[in-house]
């Protein structure tokens, strides 16, 4: 049996959005599975394997009332978003000459590169990500053997201690998640809801980028991932798992 993690993340404000809303960014109520790997990654991340995430469940942020079962509440928000794009040459110029450094500036005065947007955003979310390690390459160049197991080991010592490549966050990198292994007290609340068509993940195949999508659903508060499940075409599953990207 694949050994499985199972981390806690919560946070006051997460935002992932829908690409239904093209200009206004609209969330969906609970991390889709790439949001989700990637809080993982953030923790523990090797070119040997990738996360895939089987089950989201959603559990009780401490702001919310012990007695009230339901979805997260939404916020609006307007933010100044930038426009631009920074290319790898433009960043490695500034870093051999820091006096050319011009930043991107996401005010909306004269001299910016920003925006106003309109935010749909959550507040006090939590919920508890379960995966487990698909491994690519099980021999290491230098004949050490890669296995789950050692993946889920070194990523529980790293999540107990707080220890992250860079910090976990919430859809949107101003929306930092707070994270821990999760425990038996944290059960999903008793939610059921069709949350429709949502982001699976985006494939980096040879050919180019392909968004792939599943109808998302929370039972009991749990919303399963798991590829085996969701993704009914096997070319499309294989896909997926197969997939390699880069951080």
């Amino acid at each position: 049996m694949t050994p499985t993690v199972r981390l806690h993340v919560s946070g006051d404000f997460a935002c992932f959005t829908s690409p239904v809303s093209k200009v206004e960014r609209m969330s969906y109520p609970l991390p889709t599975p790439s949001a989700a790997r990637n809080i993982l990654d953030a923790i523990l991340w090797k070119p040997e394997f990738r996360w895939i995430v089987t089950r989201i469940l959603l559990v009780r942020h401490p702001r919310m009332p012990a007695d009230v079962d339901a979805l997260p509440a939404t916020i609006a928000l307007k933010r100044n978003e930038v426009q631009s794009t920074l290319a790898p040459r433009t960043v490695g110029e500034w870093m051999r000459d820091p006096s050319a450094y011009q930043p991107l500036a996401a005010g909306a005065g004269q001299g910016t590169d920003g925006t106003p947007r309109m935010t749909i955003a959550l507040k006090n979310v939590a919920y508890v990500i379960e995966a487990y390690p698909h491994v690519f390459t099980p021999v290491g160049a230098e004949g050490q053997v890669n296995t789950p197991q050692k993946y889920v080991a070194c990523f529980e010592r790293r999540a107990a201690k707080g220890q992250c490549f860079s910090r976990p966050y919430l859809g949107c990198r101003e929306f930092a998640a707070d994270f821990r292994l999760a425990n038996e007290s944290d059960t999903p609340m008793k939610v059921n809801e069709k949350l429709g068509r949502m982001l699976y993940d985006i494939a980096h195949a040879g050919s180019g980028r392909r968004p792939h999508f599943f109808e998302a659903e929370l039972i009991d508060g749990v919303m399963n991932t798991d590829p085996y499940k969701v993704l009914q075409q096997e070319e499309v599953r294989e896909e997926v798992l197969a997939c390699s990207y880069r951080r």
